[in-house]
């Protein structure tokens, strides 16, 4: 089972696309150990669509 499911990770997306909010405060914010998640959910948005 994943650790996150889909509807968390595209609400994360989405609002770092908004461009008001860094990976770092992201993190901080929804109490995420590392960023890194974070970062890989927009790259795989941002080259595959809509499935981070």
């Amino acid at each position: 089972m994943a650790k996150y499911n889909e509807e968390f990770k595209i609400k994360l997306v989405t609002e770092y696309l908004d461009g008001n909010i860094g990976y770092r405060s992201l993190a901080k914010k929804y109490n995420m150990g590392s960023q890194t998640s974070i970062r890989a959910w927009v790259k795989a948005y941002e080259s595959q669509g809509m499935d981070p």
